[in-house]
This record gives C-alpha cells, sequence and structure tokens, in this order.
C-alpha cells in the first residue's frame, strides 16, 4: 500500500519509520511510535494519538495509556509495563531473557483475560482465572511463583505510574505458594545430587560440548544459561571470572586441568573469530531469545540417555558441587560463593568488610571435588 503523506508534509510533525513501518516521532532524543502506517496510510490517526500525547512527552512523561477511546484496558497496562521494562533492559539493567520472561508472562495473562478488558474492573474473580491457568501449566511451586509475582508486577506498575486509580484487588487465593508447598515439592524430588561413578559415566558418553559443559557444571556449579551465554574472554589462564548471569554477581574459578582441556577443545571446533566458548556448528551457537538453556538441558538429555541415568537434569551438577564442596574438612562457605556467583546475606557484615578471598582458598574448594570425582570410584549411597 502507498503511504499518502497528508498535504503541507513539511509541516507534518510525524515521519515514516520504514524500518518498522509505524509513524514516528523524535521526542527528547528518543523515538516514540503511533501506530502502523499500513492501518493509518494519511497518519490522521497517529497525529490525533501525537496532539493528544504531545504534552506528557515534552515533559518526559509516559502519557495515560487507553484503547482510544478514554478506556485504559488490560492490554494497555501490559504495554505499558513491557515498555517500561524494555527502557530497562536497554540500560543495561534487565537481561534478554529476564524481559522474555516477562513478555511471556503479560501474554499468559491476556490468553485468559481478554485484553480488551477494562483494567479497572479486573479483580479476584479475573486473578483466580489466571491462576487457573497457571496451576495448569507449571508444576513446581516455583514457576507457579514466579508467574504470579510477575504478574503482581505488572499491576503495581500500572497503579504506581497512574494507570489505575487503585490498586488491583488479587483477592485471597492470588498468592505465591506457601513454604510448606516448597518443602514438599523439594521432599518429593529426593536426593538431586550425582555419584561421581555416575559423572565419569556422563563424561564417557559426552560429546566435545557436552564434556566442557558436565566439567564446568561439576567443576563450578554452572547452569544451562550461563553456559550457553559463557564467552571466552571469562577465560583467564588457569581460571575463569565471570559474573553469574542470575545475579550478575562476580565469580571466580579455578578450572582443573581436565576442565580447561575440554574447554580449549570446544573452543578450537567453533568458529576462529567466536565470541562465546561453546557453539553447535560453526555459526551456530546454544543461545535462543526465549530460553537460553534449552538446546544445552537437551544436549544433556542425550547424554543422560546413552549413559541410562534417570531422574536427574544439568542443574543437579550444581547441587552436587554445592554438597560436595561442603563437606571439605576446612569448609570455606565465603570461597564456596564465589565459585557459585552466590550473594552473600545481607546480615553478613564481614562479607562487607571482605575485599578479596584468596586463590589458595579456591584451589582448596575445587580441588576437593576434583579428588572426590577423579580419586574415588566409590558409589554413593542410594545412587541411581
Amino acid at each position: 500500500m502507498t503511504t499518502s503523506v497528508p498535504k503541507k508534509a513539511n509541516r507534518f510533525p510525524l515521519f515514516v519509520h520504514k524500518g518498522k513501518g509505524y509513524w514516528c516521532k523524535t521526542v527528547l532524543g528518543k523515538h516514540k511510535y503511533f501506530g502502523k502506517v499500513a492501518d493509518d496510510p494519511n497518519g490522521q490517526k497517529a497525529l490525533k494519538r501525537w496532539l493528544a500525547e504531545k504534552e506528557w512527552l515534552l515533559a518526559g512523561l509516559e502519557p495515560p495509556l487507553d484503547d482510544g477511546n478514554g478506556v485504559v484496558t488490560v492490554k494497555s497496562v501490559c504495554n505499558a509495563f513491557m515498555e517500561a521494562k524494555e527502557a530497562t533492559k536497554d540500560a543495561g539493567d534487565l537481561a534478554q531473557r529476564t524481559y522474555d520472561e516477562l513478555y511471556q508472562t503479560c501474554k499468559l495473562f491476556m490468553g485468559v483475560v481478554p485484553a480488551s478488558t477494562p483494567a479497572k474492573v479486573i479483580g479476584p474473580v479475573h486473578f483466580a482465572k489466571v491462576l487457573a491457568a497457571i496451576n495448569r501449566k507449571c508444576a513446581s511451586p516455583n514457576s507457579r511463583g514466579k508467574f504470579i509475582g510477575q504478574i503482581k508486577s505488572v499491576f503495581k506498575h500500572a497503579y504506581d505510574t497512574g494507570l489505575l486509580e487503585r490498586p488491583a484487588n488479587f483477592g485471597l487465593s492470588f498468592a505465591k505458594p506457601n513454604a510448606k508447598a516448597y518443602r514438599k515439592h523439594e521432599n518429593a524430588k529426593g536426593d538431586q545430587t550425582f555419584s561421581s561413578d555416575q559423572i565419569k559415566l556422563l563424561l564417557k558418553h559426552a560429546d566435545l560440548n557436552a564434556k566442557a559443559m558436565i566439567l564446568l557444571g561439576i567443576n563450578a556449579g554452572f547452569l544451562n544459561t550461563e553456559l550457553a551465554e559463557l564467552p571466552r574472554s571469562a577465560m583467564k589462564g588457569d581460571y575463569l571470572e565471570w559474573p553469574r548471569a542470575k545475579t550478575c554477581t562476580f565469580r571466580r574459578v579455578k578450572l582443573w586441568p581436565e576442565t580447561k582441556a575440554a574447554i580449549d577443545a570446544a573452543m578450537k571446533a567453533g568458529p576462529i573469530d567466536g565470541e562465546l566458548v561453546f557453539y553447535r556448528s560453526k555459526t551456530r551457537d546454544f543461545s535462543d531469545t526465549q530460553r537460553n538453556g534449552r538446546h544445552i538441558g537437551r544436549l544433556f538429555e542425550t547424554v543422560l540417555d546413552a549413559a541410562k541415568i534417570e531422574g536427574h537434569s544439568f542443574r543437579d551438577l550444581r547441587y552436587t558441587f554445592a554438597t560436595i564442596a561442603e563437606e571439605a574438612p576446612n569448609l570455606d562457605p565465603p570461597a564456596i560463593r564465589l565459585i557459585m556467583g552466590h550473594t552473600d546475606s545481607n546480615n553478613d557484615m564481614a562479607a562487607r568488610y571482605r575485599q578479596r578471598i584468596s586463590d589458595d582458598r579456591l584451589c582448596a574448594v575445587c580441588e576437593h571435588v576434583r579428588k572426590w570425582l577423579f580419586g574415588s570410584a566409590t558409589k554413593k549411597r542410594g545412587a541411581k
């Protein structure tokens, strides 16, 4: 469709953003969009919206969103929340995968409550239906709690920014699972650690990438997403230095000779100019816009199947590292936290003053786990 620019185009305040196909206006150095050109070729709806929002935008404020008729809808509330999170992401303060999770949460909500529903009428009945959808989708209390917390954040943002005149009424049932539910879920899973024999069996059946990933999992408690995003620049000789993806907490790890050799082999198999450690091919890495750990999870499942080990996931390597590290004769919790990328407790006054942890302490922790893995063939009691 040919766009018909209104008469006196030199005075028309909006322009067509050809890359996105939207009517656009640069306000305070940032692009603001006013609808698709395909839906409004003459720009009259876009102009009307610009004039209605002009004073807010020029003042550096987000205008109240509505459906075009003055009604703030569920879609408006979700869009406003995601726009705010996009700005946070662009500033480098929110990970892409977290942004993607929030997007999926909004999508789930609007899949239950129609997007055109006026936000002010949303109440306990609507949230109860959303809760039922969450319960059907999620088996674990951790996942259910995450969805519930994120949805509450969406409506809190709407109230804090003036889209809603009063806080949302969630009702009594729309709450995160209690501590008992979390304990019950964990108890049902039983002991999630691997035995040393099981890990050696996994390494035997692992390919080039999987071997290095498994060793990083038991050497330092790395998880799927961290491995998918791990840059080559994090390798510092016999050490690895890189903030943990989830918390941005600095971590420093003494790599075992076996781990370092496996990482070097994986990088050598990847593209010469690659920025990441792990690649599925010369041109494809393990990252994914929705779930960065998905491809690694699938790779690990093939290794589990080949080794005929059931009831485990890649995360269990992290559980195993933490469990064995804490069994060291000279227990060193701060060193373990640094290796795993855990944050110190807010009540840990010593952590506020501690400026460094020596490499000798890191080596002691990692070497204890290494001796457990390679120095003994004894099976863990109750191992599958």
